[in-house]
């Protein structure tokens, strides 16, 4: 949860296929939101302020 998503190997084009993923389960996710917040536990916190604000 605290690995760094770019760290690890990801790119942006990586980044828009986990959005898309994300959008056929039914999430609402943001790239921009990867970018800025790119560990797992912040993005899920980002991905669930996200939610609450739509």
């Amino acid at each position: 949860r605290h690995d760094h998503f770019f760290e690890l190997g990801g790119h942006s084009l990586l980044a828009v296929t986990v959005i898309e993923r994300m959008r056929e389960q039914g999430l609402d996710a943001d790239v921009a939101a990867l970018f800025t917040t790119p560990t797992l536990m912040a993005f899920a916190a980002a991905t669930e302020e996200m939610e609450i604000v739509l």
